[in-house]
Parts: structure tokens; sequence; C-alpha cells
């Protein structure tokens, strides 16, 4: 009888101690439910590169020729790279776009000018590469030019898949220019 009396005590101390509380572990995930409801994602934007840049590149070709070459990140025109939103943050990438303008002269006279940039490629072509290119750089290869011929290679980028175009640009002495693709990748 003893033993009868000590089950049922037991038994009446184990029901009533389950009174239906929460613990503590679903009183924090209850709570961090309640937050993730009422909050919105924090954004995170970034930018490549973060502020202007610009690059300026004075070139001289047999004692007379002078190149003026100016690459610069255009501050009002971005490439969505990447958008991406998780529980706490919503991260979006751009790529600022480039431009460069392009000057060739002589002692006496300007020979060239132009201003280059992914847009006008666009333009003359159909390609969905130049739906998010840019410009990367526009430089004088040095080895293959001549007084009478400078050759200035341009590379765009396309930052959402890693494709790229490079061209070639000759300029005579007249300011006549031919323009040829050089290496793709895409």
């Amino acid at each position: 009888m003893k033993n009868v009396l000590l089950v049922v005590a037991l038994i009446s101390v184990v029901c009533l101690s389950c009174d239906g509380r929460q613990t503590k572990k679903e009183a924090l995930e209850r709570a961090i439910a309640k937050l993730n409801l009422k909050s919105s994602p924090i954004e995170m934007v970034t930018y490549q590169p973060e502020a202007y840049v610009e690059i300026v590149t004075d070139t001289i070709i047999s004692n007379h020729i002078k190149v003026n070459i100016k690459n610069y990140s255009l501050l009002d025109e971005q490439i969505l790279v990447s958008d991406a939103t998780d529980a706490i943050y919503k991260k979006t990438n751009y790529q600022r776009v480039f431009a460069s303008e392009i000057s060739i002269s002589n002692a006496s006279k300007d020979i060239f000018s132009m201003h280059i940039s992914a847009k006008q490629f666009k333009t003359i072509n159909a390609d969905p590469f130049w739906d998010s290119a840019t410009l990367q750089h526009t430089w004088v290869n040095q080895e293959l030019s001549t007084a009478n011929d400078i050759k200035l290679d341009i590379s765009f980028i396309n930052p959402k898949n890693k494709a790229y175009k490079l061209y070639r640009m000759s300029i005579d002495a007249n300011g006549q220019q031919t323009l040829n693709l050089i290496e793709e990748h895409i």
C-alpha cells in the first residue's frame, strides 16, 4: 500500500508540474519569429569602384605625336551585377560604367579626337554582350604604333558573366580610323 501511494504521489507531482508553460527555448524561438515578421532586410549596396576614378595617360610617339587618353568612371551610370536577399540582408552589387576620351595631336594640329563608351558599340552591334558591358580600359599599343599609324587597344567587360572583348583601333596620320575585334571571351 505504501508503494501504491508513493507511485500515485509521484504521478500526481509529474502531472501537476506539467502546466503547459513554454520553455526558454520555445520563448526565444517565438521572439525571433515575431522580430523577423516585423523587420525588413537591411539593404547593403556596393559599387565597384566605390568613388570616382580617373586615369590620364599621355604618350609621345616619335618625338612629335602626342596621344592623350583619359579613362574615367561615370557616377550616374552603373550595371547591376548581383542582387541577393536572405532573412537579414538584401545585398546589391553594382559595377560603375566607364568611358574614355582620346585625343591625338602633333606639334601643329589636332589629328583625332573621340569619346569611347560601350553605348556606342551597342548601337552598332546587337550582340547581347553589350546589354551589360562597360569599357574596361583604353591604351596605346606602343609596340605596334608608329608616327603614321597609331594603334589603340580598347577592352570591354561584361561584369555579370565576366565576358570580355578586345578591339584594336588604328588611326593614320590624317585621323582616319579602322576598328578590328582582336579577342573575345563570351
